[in-house]
């Protein structure tokens, strides 16, 4: 019974966290306005902030996983450059603009300031601030040397938001990459990069969500989901510039096209010659594999011919757009 509540408990707070989102524009926000997140699109940002998207969308095993480790890896900062941190359970505002806001993982304490964290006037009683993450494997490239301030974008701007909204000067982060290989980074604030930010964030929030308009598409995705029916009694006549931009459509896929018919010849000439070989090596160096796999697959047909009832059951119609050029 108990771990059942828990498990309540928690995900009551993951809504109540998902809601307080809504309210204004976070730290993880800021990479998604300025087209450099890997998750989300400016557009589907703006569905979520105007309470289009579902709240119900399970966590990604990623995210998950770095909730569960932020703990160990505040732990492992503190220990590493001998500092003490506090978690701040409250989502501090900007006191002049309240959509402004921003949840940190924990604050480090300055003793200099106060031996106790509090907010005070819409501000931090410390300096500094800490954000822990944790990143694949193969996205080590993107950190820089330890200590630096060499770290993704999408990171580099997320604590410069927090930073000028609680008004702290540094903020350490640290990160566990592939899950064994930990780095510590400083990074002190940015007023100029702060206010264009800001300027960035305040036309999304009152030119974007608070008009309910939504922002130009940057992916196929935005497109589908924004115009996911067409309209048969319309047609558009295309201008010199879009009917520049389907040349160069069909000229692009000509040549992928005829680059695949290559590659296609590639694979013949290397699988000739490896026949029943398993692998090719060189100097103890792995290659090429070409080994034999089975995966299991339904045959619809056969099923619908035998059980037709039961094939009616369980078939699922899809549907979305398709761009054909002529």
């Amino acid at each position: 019974m108990n771990t059942q509540v828990n498990l309540q408990e928690v995900e009551n707070a993951r809504q109540e966290w998902l809601q307080s989102r809504r309210l204004g524009i976070g730290g993880s926000d800021v990479a998604a306005i300025l087209g450099l997140s890997k998750y989300k699109s400016p557009y589907q940002l703006w569905l979520d902030k105007t309470n289009r998207a579902d709240l119900n969308d399970s966590e990604s095993e990623p995210a998950y996983w770095g909730n569960q480790l932020e703990d160990i890896v505040a732990k492992e900062y503190a220990k590493r450059n001998g500092v003490k941190i506090q978690r701040v359970n409250a989502t501090i505002k900007n006191p002049e603009h309240d959509w402004m806001i921003a949840n940190i993982d924990r604050a480090i304490i300055n003793p200099e300031i106060s031996g106790n964290v509090r907010i005070k006037d819409g501000k931090l009683t410390t300096d500094r601030i800490l954000e822990c993450k944790t990143a694949n494997q193969y996205l080590a490239k993107l950190w820089g040397d330890e200590q630096s301030e060499q770290v993704p974008d999408y990171y580099l701007t997320q604590v410069q938001w927090y930073m000028g909204i609680t008004g702290a000067s540094l903020c350490g982060l640290g990160v566990l990459i592939g899950g064994q290989k930990f780095r510590s980074y400083q990074i002190a604030f940015d007023a100029e990069l702060f206010a264009m930010l800001q300027e960035e964030c305040s036309r999304f929030w009152f030119e974007n969500v608070q008009a309910d308009v939504p922002p130009a598409p940057t992916t196929f995705d935005d497109v589908l989901h924004r115009w996911s029916h067409h309209n048969a009694d319309q047609a558009l006549t295309a201008d010199d510039d879009l009917a520049e931009i389907i040349a160069e459509y069909k000229d692009l896929n000509k040549t992928i096209k005829d680059a695949d018919k290559e590659l296609d010849a590639l694979k013949l000439k290397i699988c000739s010659r490896m026949e029943d070989a398993e692998m090719i090596i060189q100097e103890e160096k792995r290659l090429a594999t070409f080994k034999y796999q089975e995966r299991n697959m339904l045959d619809s047909k056969a099923l619908k011919a035998a059980h037709p009832d039961i094939y009616e059951q369980f078939i699922k119609t899809s549907s979305t757009r398709v761009l054909r050029v002529a």
